[in-house]
């Protein structure tokens, strides 16, 4: 097989696991009564949900910021089990809810 067959055949498969592995974006996460938001903090994300649900992993990292803005921009994951459904991830960018999905 010549090598850029071998490529092609390699990011075509890429894709299609991706695609098959992708995800599902959702509005909100219901939290009992109430649920979280895009655009919430996590502060009020405690306060909306109560202090007995907790994500079950919390991952922090930092990056450069993109574009002309200067500085580092401030990313958590967390990430919230239920047995009745799919994992959720909440993504946080600098302290707001930018992003509520699950993994196929």
């Amino acid at each position: 097989m010549r090598p850029q067959t071998l490529m092609m055949a390699v990011a075509l498969t890429g894709w299609h696991g991706s695609l098959l592995a992708g995800s599902i974006d959702l509005p909100s996460l219901a939290c009992g009564e109430q649920a979280i938001k895009l655009g919430m903090s996590p502060a009020q994300i405690k306060s909306t949900c109560g202090k007995n649900w907790e994500p079950s992993y919390i991952s922090k990292h930092q990056r450069q910021a993109l574009g002309d803005a200067e500085g580092d921009d401030l990313f958590e994951k967390w990430m919230y089990k239920a047995s009745d459904q799919k994992d959720a991830h909440v993504i946080i960018k600098n302290g707001e809810v930018v992003r509520i999905f699950t993994v196929r």
